[in-house]
Formats: C-alpha cells, sequence, structure tokens
C-alpha cells in the first residue's frame, strides 16, 4: 500500500522533471497516433531547426541512406518510419532535458548515454533474433529502462547517493536499498514519469517492472517479454563495462552472461559490428563523444572473452569447434527467421516449409502485413553458405518487415529493400526473391521478383503458367526498378513457390531435378493437402539425387525432414498458394 509521503514524493520528482521539450512532446504524441498526418509532422519537426538536422542525419546515415541523400524532411521521415521517428524523438528529449554535471557526486551522463545507447542497440538486435517483440519497442524500452535513475541524479541526488551506499553495505539492489531508504524505487519513479509523458501502458510498465519480482497477471504477456530482453541485454553490456546506467549493479562475467543469453561468438560478435555502427551515428546526433569501433574494443579488452571465445591465436583444434559452433548457429539464426505457423486467411490456403540440407544456405520464408493490411507472402534465397547467408537472411527479413510499414506497393518495396541491401551489403552480396501481395478478395495478386525461381500457377482446369522474373537480384545495383504484375486466381488454383535447391537437384550423372520434375510432381498430388504436395515434391527430389530405388519413397515421405544421408546439396524451400474461392 502506497504511504501518503511516497505518492507526495514521486508526484513531486514527476512534476520538478516536467514534460519532455515541447517539440519532442508534440512529435511523440502525433506518432503514437494512427492517423499521424505527416505534413503536419513535418511542419512540427521544422519549426525546430536543431530537431530537422538531426532527423534529416538519421536518415542520411550509413544505415538507411541507401545510396540516396534525403534533403527533403518529410522524405526523411517517410524512410525513418513513424516508430523510428518517435523513438528518436523521446531519446533526444531525454537527452536534452537531462545536461551533464561536473560535480564528481553526480551520475556521469556520457556514460549514462553510452550504457543505455548500447543497451538499445543489444535489444533491438536480441529481439530480432528471438522474433518475439517489435524491435523499435525494444529499443525504445533499451533507452528508456534507466531514466528514474537519471531522474533522482538530476532532482535528488543525495536521496539517490544514499540507496546507492545502503545497497552496497548491505550487498542489495538499489531497487531494495531505495525501498527501504525512499519507500519506493527507481522503477516507479520511471514508470509514473513516461505516464505523465502519455507514453503507452506497455512501455511504462516494462520500466516499472524491469528491475522488481512481479506477478504474471500484474503486466501483459507483451511488456512481460521486453523486459525478459531488456534484462538480457543489460547483463551483457554491463558485463562487457560499456558505460553505466547508474544502478551500481556488479557485473556478471562475460562468460556468465553470454551463456545466460545462450549467445556463441558469431553472434556475439555480429551483436558487437551492429550496436558499434548504431551507438556512432545516434551518438553523433546527438552531439555525445563516443569513439568509433569502442564496443568492439572494449569486448576484445575483457579477459573473459579472450579466454572463452580466443580471439587471439586459436589452435586448429579451436578452429574447428568454431566452424561446427557457426554452422549451429547459422542453422538456428535461419529456423528462427521462419514462421512456426502460416496465417490463417479469408480466400486463401497457405502452407510452407523448409527442408536443410548438410550446408547451411541462405532460403527465407515469411508472411507480414504491409501497409493497409494486406498480407505479404515472400520466398528468398540469399548468397552464399553458412553464417554469412543466416546473417543476409536476417538483414533481408528486418529490412522487409520494417519498410512494408510504408509500402504496399510490392514494386516500390523491393526497390527500396534492394537499395538498403546495397548500402549495407558486400557488392558480392545478393538475395534473389518472389514477393507476392495477396488480394483481399481471394482471386488473386500483384507480384514483384527480384531475379528468383519462377512460381509455378496451376489453374484447377489443369493449364499452367510461370511467373518468370523480371527484377535483378537484390543488393546487386542500386536504383533498381521491379515492375509489378497481377495475377487472377479462380477456386483450388494453385501457386508454387520454390528455391532453386528444387529444380537444381542433380542426380549422379549432373541431371537437374528441373522445373518439368517439379510441375510433374505438382499435378499428380493437385487436388491433395497442400503440405502433402510439398512432402511429395521433397520426397521425389531426395530420389532424383540419391542412389535409392524408387521403393524407398515412402519412407522418405514418411521422414522428410530427418535427411541423414539423402541431402540435395542445398535447402529445399517452398511456399504453396491455394485460392478457396
Amino acid at each position: 500500500m502506497e504511504t501518503t509521503a511516497k505518492k507526495t514524493f514521486v508526484s513531486d520528482l514527476v512534476e520538478e522533471m516536467g514534460s519532455l521539450p515541447t517539440v519532442a512532446a508534440q512529435i511523440v504524441s502525433m506518432t503514437s497516433s494512427p492517423d499521424c498526418d505527416l505534413g503536419q509532422l513535418s511542419r512540427v519537426i521544422i519549426s525546430d531547426s536543431v530537431m530537422s538536422m538531426r532527423f534529416l542525419a538519421l536518415a542520411n546515415s550509413a544505415a538507411l541512406k541507401r545510396g540516396n541523400e534525403v534533403r527533403n524532411l518529410r522524405q526523411g521521415l517517410v524512410r525513418l518510419g513513424l516508430r523510428r521517428v518517435r523513438n528518436v524523438a523521446l531519446c533526444m528529449g531525454m537527452h536534452d532535458m537531462m545536461p551533464a554535471s561536473p560535480d564528481p557526486g553526480r551520475l556521469d551522463m556520457a556514460e549514462f548515454w553510452k550504457f543505455n545507447l548500447a543497451t538499445a542497440s543489444c535489444a533491438q538486435g536480441l529481439a530480432w533474433q528471438r522474433g518475439t517483440a517489435s524491435d523499435d519497442d525494444a529499443w525504445l524500452v533499451g533507452i528508456l529502462h534507466s531514466i528514474g535513475i537519471a531522474s533522482l541524479d538530476q532532482k535528488s541526488n543525495q536521496d539517490l547517493q544514499a540507496a546507492l551506499e545502503v545497497a552496497q553495505v548491505k550487498a542489495i539492489t538499489l531497487i531494495d536499498a531505495e525501498i527501504l531508504q525512499l519507500d519506493f524505487h527507481h522503477g516507479e519513479l520511471g514508470g509514473r514519469l513516461l505516464s505523465n509523458w502519455n507514453l503507452p501502458q506497455l512501455f511504462c510498465d516494462a520500466v516499472e517492472y524491469a528491475g522488481e519480482d512481479f506477478q504474471e497477471h500484474e503486466i501483459t504477456e507483451e511488456a512481460n517479454t521486453l523486459i525478459s530482453i531488456l534484462n538480457d541485454s543489460v547483463a551483457l553490456v554491463r558485463s562487457i563495462g560499456y558505460g553505466t546506467n547508474g544502478d551500481g549493479t556488479k557485473p556478471m562475467s562475460l562468460d556468465e552472461a553470454t551463456e545466460q543469453l545462450q549467445l556463441e561468438e558469431p553472434a556475439l560478435i555480429a551483436l558487437a559490428d551492429k550496436v558499434d555502427r548504431e551507438v556512432s551515428e545516434m551518438s553523433r546526433i546527438m552531439g555525445i563523444d563516443i569513439p568509433d569501433h569502442l564496443f568492439q574494443e572494449t569486448l576484445q579488452e575483457s579477459r573473459k572473452q579472450v579466454v572463452r571465445l580466443g580471439i587471439e591465436g586459436f589452435s586448429d583444434s579451436l578452429a574447428r569447434e568454431s566452424l561446427e559452433e557457426e554452422m549451429g548457429m547459422a542453422r538456428e539464426i535461419q529456423q528462427r527467421l521462419l514462421p512456426t505457423r502460416t496465417p490463417s486467411l479469408d480466400g486463401y490456403q497457405l502452407w510452407a516449409a523448409n527442408h536443410p540440407s548438410l550446408h547451411v544456405s541462405g532460403d527465407y520464408f515469411d508472411f507480414f502485413k504491409v501497409k493497409g493490411g494486406a498480407t505479404a507472402v515472400v520466398i528468398a534465397d540469399v548468397s552464399g553458405k553458412g553464417l554469412p547467408a543466416a546473417m543476409l537472411a536476417s538483414n533481408l527479413q528486418a529490412s522487409l518487415r520494417a519498410l512494408a510499414r510504408v509500402f504496399n506497393d510490392p514494386g516500390d518495396l523491393l526497390g527500396a529493400v534492394n537499395n538498403t541491401l546495397h548500402e549495407s551489403t558486400d557488392p558480392e552480396k545478393f538475395a534473389t526473391l518472389f514477393l507476392a501481395i495477396l488480394n483481399a478478395e481471394g482471386n488473386g495478386f500483384e507480384y514483384a521478383s527480384a531475379g528468383h525461381n519462377p512460381p509455378l500457377v496451376l489453374r484447377n482446369s489443369g493449364e499452367s503458367e510461370w511467373l518468370k522474373p523480371a527484377g535483378t537480384p537484390l543488393g546487386m545495383f542500386q536504383d533498381m526498378v521491379y515492375p509489378v504484375m497481377e495475377v487472377s486466381l479462380g477456386p483450388k488454383d494453385l501457386v508454387v513457390c520454390y528455391t532453386d535447391g528444387i529444380t537444381e537437384a542433380v542426380d549422379k550423372h549432373d541431371v537437374e531435378f528441373e522445373e518439368k520434375g517439379l510441375e510433374k510432381v505438382v499435378r499428380k498430388t493437385q487436388s491433395d493437402n497442400g503440405d502433402t504436395i510439398i512432402e511429395q515434391v521433397i520426397a521425389e527430389v531426395l530420389i532424383h539425387v540419391s542412389t535409392n530405388s524408387r521403393s524407398g519413397l515412402d519412407s522418405l515421405v514418411e521422414n522428410w525432414d530427418e535427411p541423414e544421408d539423402q541431402n540435395a546439396g542445398d535447402d529445399l524451400t517452398m511456399v504453396v498458394i491455394r485460392a478457396t474461392g
């Protein structure tokens, strides 16, 4: 039960902190509305020249520039997306209202922002990897998580220092010490402050409950998921020793943190690279001096990191072990990218599957909503094998899902994704991709192709059509145009999408399975369930590449997802769409 003193003290602190700077508050309010007017938002931001320059700089940063410089603020906001605009406005507003102090007893704000920016980037990366929460929401919670500590430091530093001393003497957490000293803790203060700023309850709850024990019914499952991602990110950043959030918690070893997060070496290094890029960009925009590559350098200086991961001087045996771990990590990343179930839609039935090969490829399929609510179906094949292919597939998925909030035209969406990949990847890295956006009426779709294998359309009448690719693979050249085609579907018409592992699978005489092999199987199974169609195609491909007789077909169908010694040399991935009328 809250005491009157507690209520008054917290309320007074929230009142003393005040609202976000006017422009930042307006941006947050406008972007939180689904009916946000982009023209009005632009006019609000333009009223603050410093804020305008910051948003333009971010839109033209290396991660987002895509080869085209944006000089118009409205175009820059479209490139960023409303959620990122909201997040950045909050971050900048917080930074501006919490000035640094020369007092040695106060919180070092440069170290505070270093920690929070790294935590936000880590949280976003873990949200991508786990697929359990919005990456934008995870980033924002990472930025906001310790706002209560900073607020106490700004307005009641003596109370904060007293609580930190009690926490150290009694070997308890800062939250427990604050409750003893103040009858409330910094999470509650942070949650109240965010509520005062009219932020959604999700973020208020995530900040308030992140450091304390709570019952499941007290908060939503979404908030609980964000808290889990946040706590893992804080533990990792703290274990590396990158800045401080001011809570005085003793870090666990890097070895313990990576084990807790189940982060293997390749994923940790990739995450470090992501953090360095994003912290460097945001810190420059906010006017904070953080050297480039500092996160990776701090990581490498950790004694535990050197011992555990052997960054310097792998022995031959460790190198072999590292390769095995890398392949395992690549497979895990790939499997996490793939949806666990297909969506249920009026007018369509959807099926999809991935049959793994011995060597991890960049095969990928997905289902997501585009601007306006229509469902997009994607199948793609990223160049290369192993971890690089898996990471590029992850990058591709993140770009598609982020840009789908802005575009509903398949050609425009592929054009934007192409420029993103071209800007952020090496020239030899590319991806073929087929993207279909289904009509709500259940009678067809619009599609664009980036050099992907042509899907087969098999009509209920028996007529067939191959949807030939019309565009270049993604990431090869910037500013490419992807024509949009329309396909009408009648009841029971089939669309079979696949990767080249199907048609290019070769037998012992180097004869490919080819498109005609695929069409033959689909015709035989046309009236079957989509899962059966996929299973039969995979089984026929495995028969084709193996020395087994056709008598082994039943066994292969029954155990088609356990390849054992039957292997096509490449992943076999398929998506099947049936119009139900």
